[in-house]
């Protein structure tokens, strides 16, 4: 039977159309800060009103309070025990497993996702059916000279805000607004550290969080007033869901991801179907995992075979159903793979939540919302229950897990996650799940004020107060004395308070963090930079020897070249490259050696594939119109200046580098133009001064390499 006649034998079509559906995701959005869920002071009018004219789920759980694996459940109505993603970058979803996307997909739909962290693009499996999957989050930067400049700090995820994350949505919606469409559109902004921009309403700024969630309620409403303007809304089936929640200070968790209780799994869940009552309130306890069966019922379509989750449709019509019998699972590995302590299974049944781990914990939810008053000592026999029900539960749902879920991340991207917590401090990249039940490791919930010291340390390096980040570190190093991922955050605090030679005597003197070896490395180099070469040398050798990584064989292959061996500095080059092939400087130097050496054929192949693995590296781009101009390619080398200064606008010298090349074509008038831009913008003057000098002399020599 085809699409359309199954939808319109469900009464879900208008005009003999299929709905289309519109997947909102609330990142790190509790519940009880939209104002449909009793929170007085929300700002949150347009979610409330998706609540006022569909139905509202008043105990809907995620399934892990982790990014990645949350929305992996969201995406296939399965668990983490069938899906197999258990952490945020460590992970990717598996081509096997069958997505809301790729079913939508194949029954005609336009599939259009924009996104707006880095734990969900393309490189982690969630892209799989989308025809359009924006993940362009944000773009590096760089100064006159072609030197990089991260716009966002790399002690936190890279993002964009909402606002962004519609820009690359509304064009595709528009251009689909004539067919059936499938449009997921993710919004990060309430993600730690919240940054609201300057709020509208002064009644946001009190709280940085609840601001945020303001900000993307303002932008949900752009999408709101779209569907309307297109003549789509009434057609349209909107789901919203939150991923996971935030600690927010209670159970002395700060953020996410370490604890398993409400504060963090608790997510706001609202459905607006067409033609379906409003003002519904259900507080029968639901899951993420139901979502996709319920679209799919709505839609009168069957549920894959695997599906874990139930379909809420016959709630969506008001039908009253009992209590909270159905059981819900959620867990969290994430202080076990992040932080190497123990990890956490949570089992709902019935009025009770029973919580295993190392110090396992059961909570009467009924009586205790809040999970204050822990009862496995009072209530043993209800604890051993629900632990044997937890026991069977995950050996019966849990599916053959795919070696494909294991996600071999690159260098750069292992030293981030590194960073960022979620790798763990042991340094072990083994990722081993077994579906039983364990009390091995540390309890998490003794640990939680580490993780909490460690999320201030990167908010305070974040916006460069570096006296507040080493006072943490110190904290840290008081509460764990022998652990080196601390005495290396007080490194790199010492290193940001420009006080190298006390960062070069941490990294001396004590074991060397191998979570993170970049900052240090960055450390050993000044050093070396400021002239202590034999100390610099001997650091970047330590933390070399302690985690081998593309970016200590960089430093290192550039130190061998300042001291005058060309040969293992090429060696280095080509080590750098093997552990991450994607290694931008590692490449380009070797590019620029190879020019140098005059083979010229290597060195195209190493530019060209520079650009192909980073199209937007404009320092790439300028450095090989810089090769291209010295090997009379000049309209060549013309186009790949254009494509530096497009990216970068403030890149003077490739615009200096633009000027020689038109001047070589014999097209005058361009140069002149160059020339007046440089001269009034440019803040440099000895560009301006070259500029001036190239017009004037008959003959201009090209311009020389920047890439060290």
């Amino acid at each position: 039977m085809g699409l359309l006649v199954v939808l319109i034998l469900s009464g879900c079509a208008t005009e003999d159309r299929p709905w289309n559906v519109l997947f909102i995701t609330l990142d790190t959005t509790r519940a009880d800060f939209l104002g449909c869920y009793g929170k007085e002071s929300a700002r949150t009018p347009n979610l409330d009103r998706v609540a006022e004219e569909g139905t509202l789920f008043l105990h809907a759980l995620s399934s892990v309070p982790v990014t990645l694996p949350s929305h992996s459940t969201l995406f296939t109505g399965t668990y983490p025990l069938v899906h197999g993603v258990r952490d945020n970058g460590l992970f990717r979803l598996p081509s096997e497993r069958q997505t809301l996307a790729e079913i939508l997909k194949d029954q005609g739909y336009a599939t259009g996702a924009a996104i707006g962290a880095f734990p969900l693009t393309r490189e982690f499996g969630l892209d799989q059916g989308f025809d359009y999957y924006n993940d362009h989050i944000s773009i590096a930067g760089e100064d006159y000279r072609g030197r990089r400049q991260d716009q966002k700090s790399g002690n936190f995820f890279e993002e964009r805000p909402a606002d962004r994350v519609n820009d690359a949505i509304l064009p595709w919606l528009r251009e689909n607004a004539e067919r059936p469409f499938f449009a997921w559109i993710h919004y990060w902004d309430p993600h730690h550290p919240p940054s609201p921009p300057a709020p509208d309403d002064p009644r946001n700024s009190h709280d940085l969080y609840q601001g945020e969630i303001a900000f993307v309620d303002q932008n949900f409403g752009v999408i709101l007033r779209e569907l309307e303007n297109q003549g789509i809304a009434d057609r349209t089936l909107i789901v919203i869901s939150g991923d996971h929640g935030e600690g927010r200070g209670e159970h002395n968790e700060d953020t996410h991801s370490l604890l398993s209780y409400d504060s963090t799994l608790r997510v706001p869940f609202l459905i607006k179907a067409p033609g379906f009552p409003a003002g519904i309130r259900i507080s029968e306890r639901v899951g993420t995992v139901d979502a996709l069966p319920t679209i799919l019922d709505l839609l009168g379509l069957e549920a894959p075979d695997e599906v874990q989750g139930r379909s809420l449709v016959s709630q969506l019509r008001g039908e009253a159903r009992e209590g909270n019998r159905r059981a819900y699972y959620a867990e969290t590995l994430s202080p076990r793979l992040s932080h190497g302590l123990g990890e956490l299974r949570a089992f709902y049944k019935g009025s009770y939540k029973y919580i295993h781990g190392p110090r396992p914990e059961l909570y009467d939810l009924g009586a205790d919302p809040d999970e204050l008053s822990d009862l496995v000592a009072q209530k043993p026999e209800i604890g051993r229950s629900l632990e044997s029900d937890l026991a069977a539960f995950v050996v019966e749902n849990a599916g053959s897990q795919s070696s494909d879920a294991v996600h071999e991340v690159d260098d750069e991207t292992r030293q981030r996650l590194a960073a960022l917590g979620y790798i763990s401090s042991s340094g072990s990249s083994n990722v081993e799940v077994q579906e039983v039940l364990s009390r091995e490791g540390t309890p998490p919930q003794d640990r939680v004020r580490d993780v909490n010291l460690l999320s201030r340390w990167r908010q305070y390096a974040a916006v460069g107060n570096f006296l507040e980040a080493k006072e943490t570190a110190l904290r840290l190093i008081a509460r764990d004395p022998e652990n080196p991922s601390h005495h290396g955050l007080l490194a790199r605090s010492y290193y940001g308070l420009g006080q190298i030679d006390r960062a070069a005597d941490v990294i001396r003197s004590r074991a060397v963090s191998v979570r993170n070896p970049s900052p240090l490395l960055d450390v050993a180099n000044q050093v070396y930079a400021q002239g202590n070469r034999e100390l610099g040398a001997e650091l970047v050798t330590k933390i070399n020897a302690a985690v081998e990584s593309a970016h200590g064989q960089y430093l290192w292959a550039e130190m061998l070249g300042d001291q005058g061996d060309p040969e293992g500095r090429r060696q280095s080059l080509r080590r750098a490259l093997e552990l991450d092939s994607t290694h931008i400087r590692s490449r380009l130097s070797l590019a620029i050696d190879q020019a140098q050496l005059g083979d010229l054929a290597a060195a195209e192949d190493h530019f060209r594939l520079l650009l192909k693995q980073h199209p937007r590296y404009s320092r790439g781009h300028f450095n090989f119109a810089v090769f291209l101009l010295h090997h009379e390619r000049t309209r060549e080398a013309l186009d790949r200046l254009e494509r530096a200064v497009q990216l970068n606008p403030s890149y003077w010298q490739a615009h200096l580098a633009r000027l020689t090349a038109h001047l070589r074509l014999g097209e005058r008038q361009q140069a002149v133009r160059i020339k007046d831009l440089l001269e009034r913008r440019c803040p440099h003057r000895d560009i301006v001064q070259q500029a001036a000098s190239f017009l004037a002399d008959p003959w201009v020599s090209p311009p020389t390499v920047e890439a060290r």
